[in-house]
C-alpha cells in the first residue's frame, strides 16, 4: 500500500471511530509516523482528504446504483443491501453530512448532483420494476413518493440508528431498514412483487 493509501486508509478508520469533526491532520499523522508534510502533500487540506473519501463512497455506489434493463424485486432489494454496507464502511461521512455540508463547499456542491443522479437513476429502475410486473404505480405523485422516501431512508438511515438502535449490531441495523423499505413498497407491490420481497426477507 502506497502513502496515499495509506494515508485514506487510516484517516477512515480514525473518522468512522471518533467521528471527522474530532480527528485533525496532526492525530492522524501521528498513528500513521509521518509528518503532517507527508499528509498535505497528497491532501493539502482535510477537507480535501474527507472530499477523497467521498469519492470513494460515490464510485463504490456508481457502480451498483445504475439503471437496469432488466430488474426484480428481489435483485433491487439486494442492490440496496450493498449500498448500505458501503454505507458502514463509510459510515463517518453519513453521520458527520451536516457538517460536512457546511465545512466543505466543494464536497456539498459533488454531493447535490449525484444525489439528482441517483434519485433519477432510482426512479428509472422503479419504472422497470413497474414493466416488469412487481410494482403497480397509478400516479406520478405516488412515484415522486417512493423516490423521495427511499432517498431520505438511504441518506439517514444510519444516523438514525446510531441514536436509536445503538444497542444493535450492524447486521440486524441494516434489516431493521431493508425491512422499512419493503413496507414502503408493499401498498404499491404485486402479488408478484410481494412473492419476490419475502424471499428477499427469508435470505436476509
Amino acid at each position: 500500500m502506497n502513502t496515499r493509501d495509506k494515508i485514506l486508509d487510516q484517516s477512515l478508520k480514525m473518522f468512522n471511530e471518533r467521528g471527522i469533526e474530532y480527528v485533525g491532520l496532526r492525530e492522524l499523522a501521528a498513528v500513521l509516523d509521518i509528518r503532517v508534510g507527508n499528509i498535505s502533500y497528497y491532501f493539502p487540506t482535510k477537507d480535501d482528504l474527507v472530499y477523497e473519501l467521498s469519492q470513494e463512497l460515490s464510485k463504490s455506489n456508481a457502480i451498483l446504483l445504475r439503471v437496469r434493463e432488466s430488474l426484480a424485486m428481489k435483485e433491487f432489494l439486494e442492490i440496496l443491501h450493498r449500498v448500505f454496507l458501503n454505507h458502514v464502511r463509510f459510515r463517518c461521512l453519513l453521520l458527520s453530512v451536516v457538517h460536512i455540508m457546511q465545512q466543505n463547499k466543494h464536497l456539498a456542491a459533488a454531493y447535490k448532483k449525484t444525489q439528482s443522479r441517483r434519485n433519477s437513476t432510482l426512479q428509472s429502475n422503479l419504472k422497470v420494476l413497474e414493466k416488469e410486473g412487481y410494482l403497480k404505480i397509478e400516479y406520478n405523485e405516488q412515484m415522486e413518493f417512493l423516490v423521495s422516501n427511499l432517498s431520505l431512508i438511504s441518506r439517514f438511515w444510519i444516523s438514525e440508528a446510531a441514536i436509536s438502535f445503538r444497542q444493535m449490531n450492524e447486521p440486524d441495523q441494516i434489516r431493521y431498514y431493508l425491512k422499512h423499505v419493503i413496507q414502503l413498497f408493499s401498498p404499491y407491490s404485486t402479488v408478484k412483487g410481494k412473492k419476490d420481497m419475502q424471499v428477499f426477507l427469508q435470505n436476509l
